[in-house]
């Protein structure tokens, strides 16, 4: 799946989907609410190979129509729930309200889920963002679904 984040202005983007048996869902999104959490998403499903998770749910179908209006997010699938549960905190430690420590407290049991795991997720999402932040008004940033954890942004 390709996924294209348009920047449209510094409060809203627009996301493009375009499936691999050619269907396309498209929502203009606010920026401030949607876009971090949803890179973070991608640097840890594609980190963790989660393929049921918020962008495999899209991939496999999903309408981004929820995410339009505000009423729901996709199907909570197995991936997805695991997914959230280690995306949600890692906001937090990215934005800095968390240290790294206290997040892997959080995490403790999850599989998957250590020192590593959090270095290679936040280089992910630094280069992610740097990429988002030298993206030009009206310009898209372009990403692939899935990616392999060895791919770079």
């Amino acid at each position: 799946m390709l996924i294209r984040l348009t920047k449209l202005t510094d409060e809203k983007h627009r996301v493009d989907i375009v499936r691999e048996d050619g269907t396309s869902d498209h929502a203009e999104l606010e920026t401030r609410s949607f876009l971090l959490h949803d890179l973070i998403h991608y640097a840890v499903e594609t980190e963790l190979q989660i393929h049921d998770g918020f962008w495999g749910t899209l991939a496999a179908g999903a309408p981004l129509t929820p995410l339009k209006d505000g009423s729901m997010a996709p199907p909570l699938t197995d991936g997805a729930m695991r997914a959230e549960r280690i995306v949600s905190p890692l906001q937090s430690l990215w934005n800095g309200r968390i240290s790294e420590e206290h997040y892997l407290s959080i995490m403790e049991g999850m599989p998957d889920v250590d020192a590593g795991f959090v270095k290679r997720v936040m280089n992910r999402l630094r280069s992610l963002w740097g990429h988002w932040r030298a993206t030009p008004y009206r310009a898209s940033m372009d990403l692939a679904w899935p990616a392999r954890s060895t791919d770079t942004p």
